[in-house]
């Protein structure tokens, strides 16, 4: 949908003009206009244009893109951060208010979120596109979980949106949301080490089911920056993070009960946004920030000599019941064979040096012997509490592994899986020094 131009040599055409022309290409590329660019263009030059096809990436991310394309009743979008997923999606509800006076609304993780001075500043951004849908000296102002527009004269005029908190899922379903379209989730994915509320999912749900009701047609848009592969959201849809790559659009349809159609989810991991890199990076080296990448960091690489010999037996093992996985634990025993100079005889003689630590690694099957989950068992090797299952542990192998962590001695074989454990370690109400691993 859109051209690109390069001057000859003797071309009349100004610099200026062609970045206009682009530009017009670009905002009409909804309905492929290409050839009114190149009509333009032939009127206003003398001379031959070299005029070619390729694809002229906007600055910041399109959410109607995505919804054109995939039309889901899920739109889940991740990326770095400030390629302006938020602002699409709150652009997007505003047009639609305009359009068809139907309103949206704003949904966060915790109620702290949308305290005044904090959810107030949130249509800050906009505050150019809302005077351009709505007049000159019109803004929206935050009061009370809504959003106003107010005219010139700072006159509430309507209420076009509401804000809710999932923390207060118990309280949502006695309000009252008219005419909702477009349910804007922000930050769905919570950083890494920082809990989720406890029956997410749920409250989820019920706050979804107290805004939506009866209606069909309305769009829940879900956006977040990549700073954990850890969302129970992921594992609700049915989607494997691990492998989605950058730049990915998948979708998923799940079929609803008594033949009413389809649940239709769809996921975009925003490609990299060379600008916004740019422009970021010199404040950063966050990988998320800078190139959208996911914020996980690197492990320290298991300790290791030349020539040694490893035996690794389980220890334990943990299941991560947000990822669907289980971080198993390894005592490694690692024994190698030095030749040094002994002082008294000046002979050269065959040292044996052994030691122990704990790695980590992801595993298929759970530990015989200890084994945490968050399922209650009659099973005496498995655990549902955390300090049981620790201290069970300590007192059957003396192997004290909170104490081995808070000392830098546990190992993971990857990055992943080492905030694969940090995340099962904070599920389970422990608080973990994650630069340890």
């Amino acid at each position: 949908n859109y051209v690109k131009v390069e001057n000859a040599t003797n071309s009349s055409v100004p610099a200026t003009f062609v970045l206009s022309s682009l530009m017009v290409s670009q905002d009409n590329s909804s309905s492929g206009n290409k050839e009114s660019v190149v009509e333009i263009l032939k009127k206003n030059t003398t001379s031959d244009l070299v005029l070619y096809d390729f694809y002229m990436k906007p600055i910041y991310y399109d959410i109607e893109r995505l919804l054109n394309k995939t039309r889901p009743d899920f739109a889940l979008v991740i990326g770095q951060r400030g390629n302006g997923k938020t602002f699409s999606a709150l652009k997007l509800a505003l047009k639609e208010y305009r359009k068809t006076r139907r309103r949206f609304v704003y949904i966060r993780r915790w109620k702290e979120d949308l305290l005044n001075g904090r959810a107030d500043t949130v249509l800050s951004p906009l505050t150019s596109e809302i005077e351009k849908l709505f007049g000159d000296g019109y803004t929206v102002q935050y009061y009370r979980r809504r959003f106003y527009l107010c005219n010139d004269k700072n006159e509430k005029l309507d209420c076009i949106g509401y804000a809710v908190s999932l923390s207060e899922a118990s309280h949502t379903k006695s309000q009252a949301f008219v005419d909702v379209k477009y349910l804007i989730f922000d930050e769905f994915i919570q950083m890494a080490g920082e809990q989720t509320l406890r029956s997410e999912i749920e409250k989820f749900e019920n706050t979804l089911s107290s805004i939506i009701r009866t209606r069909e047609d309305c769009i829940v848009l879900m956006l977040a920056n990549t700073v954990s592969k850890f969302s129970p959201y992921f594992v609700h849809f049915g989607i494997d993070i691990n492998k989605v790559n950058q730049g990915d659009i998948i979708v998923k349809e799940y079929p609803l009960d008594n033949d009413k159609g389809v649940l239709r989810i769809a996921l975009e991991y925003c490609e990299y946004n060379e600008e916004i890199g740019k422009r970021s990076s010199k404040y950063t080296k966050s990988g998320m920030i800078s190139a959208g990448r996911w914020e996980i960091p690197e492990s320290s690489d298991i300790p290791s000599v030349v020539g040694e010999v490893v035996k690794d037996r389980l220890l334990c093992s943990i299941y991560d019941p947000d990822a669907n996985v289980i971080v198993g634990v390894f005592l490694r025993r690692s024994r190698w064979v030095t030749i040094e100079k002994n002082p008294n005889t000046y002979l050269f003689e065959h040292e044996t040096h052994t030691r122990e630590f704990l790695i980590l690694r992801l595993i298929d099957k759970e530990s015989k012997y200890f084994h945490l989950t968050d399922q209650k068992s009659l099973t005496y090797t498995r655990f549902n509490d955390i300090r049981l299952f620790l201290q069970a542990i300590y007192d059957q192998t003396d192997i004290d592994i909170e104490n081995e962590l808070y000392m830098g001695r546990i190992f993971a074989d990857n990055m992943f899986t080492a905030d694969y454990f940090n995340h099962v370690w904070t599920y389970y109400g422990q608080i973990t020094p994650r630069r340890l691993l």
